[in-house]
């Protein structure tokens, strides 16, 4: 499978994993600090090739996600869940099957940055995505359904309002997951 764009992971074995699954160019962060003179490059490589964010599902992974979406809003984005990047100690990318990784990039999302929210918070909430002892538990369900990063309450609704997806929507992605 040959890829375009450029994956932007965070650490070189990450880089490693892409290569044997992919046949693409790589570029990677080195971990959370991502510079500005990075983000100024990555601009350019957007404009130039197209660029995919791929990060861990995890904290470190969602901030450098956040960063550079801030800078690039319609970059791509692949993701993997923390089932799929984990192995018994550690979550990451480069834990994850070739076949998970193959998978997550044919299912890439760009998120619109347009001011329109389609889901209220109550929805948000009436969902019980937020607020509740299983919240985390629906939204990985959530996330799952509609190739989403792994996220908490916020940057989840903040999400499914960039893909101008609505309560229906979510009920349904619920629903078809409980059947």
């Amino acid at each position: 499978m040959k890829i375009s764009e450029v994956i932007v992971v965070e650490g070189i074995n990450d880089q490693k994993r892409i290569s044997q699954a992919v046949d693409a160019e790589t570029l990677s962060t080195s971990g959370t600090h991502v510079s500005k003179e990075l983000l100024i490059f990555l601009k350019e490589v957007h404009k130039q090739r197209g660029i995919i964010v791929f990060t861990d599902p995890d904290s470190p992974g969602a901030m450098i996600r956040r960063k550079i979406t801030e800078e690039i809003p319609d970059c791509k984005h692949a993701s993997l869940s923390h089932k799929q990047a984990r192995n018994s100690k550690k979550v990451g990318i480069e834990h994850a099957s070739l076949e998970d990784i193959r998978e997550a990039l044919k299912e890439v999302v760009t998120f619109s940055k347009e001011n329109v929210s389609s889901l209220l918070w109550s929805d948000f909430v009436d969902l019980n995505l937020t607020g509740y002892a299983n919240s985390q538990q629906l939204r990985d369900v959530v996330c799952a359904h509609f190739k989403l990063p792994y996220c908490n309450g916020k940057t989840c609704f903040k999400y499914l309002n960039m893909l101008h997806l609505t309560k229906d929507d979510v009920m349904e992605a619920l629903y078809e997951t409980h059947r």
